[in-house]
């Protein structure tokens, strides 16, 4: 690689950055502590350690201008805030740091101004995309620390968690939206066939089905040898568990393969119905 000079310090291991002082050729590098202690006009250090980059295309373009804007104090907070979501994950796509750190430039002048942020979809985000969920939340904890009168609700954190998640595989945010969506149809779907209030044991609930979905997805399924006896003893919970893993299949009846399947959540179902119910009446 050619020698390089940083134009722009995007975080302490992201950098904008060209083999001279135009914007031809410019792209984002990222490598562990290459933003460290740099300055625009620093060549960029070669280095044994890995590092990716990525090209900057007319929208990388238009998120870098518009981050122009944000104060020099608040831009740093955020992109450090991507650094710990690195730390916990690993590698990301190098453009994260554009375009996870446009969104919370965007969403920490809506919480400045007053505004509320709500996503109706946390818990099934978070049962889908657990891992990048959790490095979401610690990116929102760094924020709501280290920038003055701003506080994000946990709501942010599973917008940030799709981006996340983007970034971790190559793919968008599309995916596992749609995914989350489902499941929160499905979860919508057991409470009315349970009987059981709408907020009722969600986080459990969504779990388990993301579980399920993956399983499906993945044609991991599991054999259960107490099928028989689940279907005798259980007849709603396993009836209400197949309609559940039908839908998520995507197909018109439960595969024959899924029996298994439906006897676990049923045994799950019943359970969590048993707990819900104590809860309401406690």
């Amino acid at each position: 690689m050619p020698e390089l000079i940083i134009r722009r310090v995007l975080s302490n291991n992201a950098v904008l950055a060209a083999e001279n002082c135009s914007e031809a050729g410019e792209r984002i590098l990222v490598g562990n502590g290459i933003g460290f202690s740099k300055k625009p006009g620093d060549y960029v250090e070669h280095s044994g350690g890995s590092r990716e980059y990525v090209e900057l295309s007319e929208q990388h373009r238009a998120l870098l201008e518009g981050l122009s804007s944000i104060d020099g104090a608040t831009f740093h907070v955020i992109s450090a805030s991507i650094d710990v979501a690195s730390d916990v994950l690993g590698k990301l796509h190098p453009s994260v740091y554009l375009i996870l750190a446009e969104h919370l430039s965007f969403a920490v002048q809506r919480v400045g101004r007053g505004e509320t942020i709500r996503n109706s979809l946390v818990v099934e985000i978070k049962a889908v995309v657990p891992e990048e969920f959790s490095a979401a939340e610690l990116v929102v904890n760094y924020l709501n620390t280290h920038l003055d009168s701003i506080v994000l609700p946990i709501d942010e954190a599973a917008f940030i968690a799709l981006h996340l998640h983007a970034a971790r595989t190559g793919g968008t945010v599309k995916q596992p939206l749609a995914v989350a969506n489902a499941i929160g149809q499905v979860t919508a779907k057991a409470h009315r066939l349970l009987r059981t209030p709408a907020e009722a044991g969600n986080d459990a609930l969504s779990m388990e089905l993301a579980l399920a979905y993956r399983r499906l997805q993945r044609k991991q399924l599991r054999h259960n040898v107490l099928l028989a006896s689940v279907e005798k003893l259980l007849p709603h919970e396993y009836a209400v568990a197949a309609e559940l893993l039908t839908d998520l299949s995507g197909e018109p009846q439960l595969p024959l393969s899924a029996r298994g399947e439906a006897a676990f959540l049923a045994v799950f179902l019943h359970g969590w119905t048993q707990e819900n119910v104590n809860k309401e009446k406690g």
